[in-house]
């Protein structure tokens, strides 16, 4: 009934009083919702594989599994409802997540995301979307980095590279107790 179309606050809980075709009330959750991207096919909130395919700054590519954990921001929610109605999900969270990814991880060689800047990663990637979330109503809890799956090739060459350091200390181990034993 107001000259915007729509009420300026939300309404909460409890007993409102509505008018009959003149006005209609959307229901949202302002509880915290979860929206996975996975690659095991029964996980996620899209069936079949739905992680994030994305390229180090080597140019190796990388699948990475994420779950971001939010809510709509109570005194957003007009604002959400106006930009995204009930799309706030398929239209903005999903691909704003899988946009931020991409462009966080093309900043890292793929050994640093393979171990020793995965931690950084993350923290970069929930700064990152808190911001964008933020900017559009929706408060984020936490942005979880769960799987990282590389090409099959890199896990081969990785795990040959681990075979052959084994066998150079197998030999240095083998070499040393030769040396023992003569002396």
């Amino acid at each position: 009934l107001s000259s915007e179309g729509y009420r300026d606050r939300p309404l909460r809980s409890g007993l409102h009083w509505i008018a009959p075709l003149l006005e209609d009330v959307a229901r949202y959750p302002i509880s915290m919702q979860t929206y996975t991207m996975s690659a095991s096919p029964l996980e996620g909130e899209k069936r079949g594989d739905d992680s994030i395919a994305a390229r180090t700054s080597d140019g190796q590519e990388v699948s990475l599994d994420c779950s971001v954990i939010f809510q709509i921001d109570p005194e957003q929610l007009i604002r959400v409802h106006i930009d995204w109605q009930d799309r706030y999900i398929s239209d903005f969270i999903r691909p704003a997540v899988r946009g931020i990814v991409r462009t966080q991880v093309s900043q890292y060689t793929v050994d640093e995301v393979n171990s020793s800047k995965r931690l950084d990663i993350e923290q970069a990637l929930e700064a990152e979307t808190r911001t964008w979330f933020n900017d559009k109503g929706i408060i984020l809890d936490h942005f979880v980095l769960r799987n990282i799956a590389f090409s099959d090739e890199y896990a081969a060459a990785v795990e040959a590279k681990q075979v052959a350091l084994q066998e150079v200390a197998q030999k240095q181990h083998e070499a040393r107790s030769v040396l023992i034993k003569a002396q």
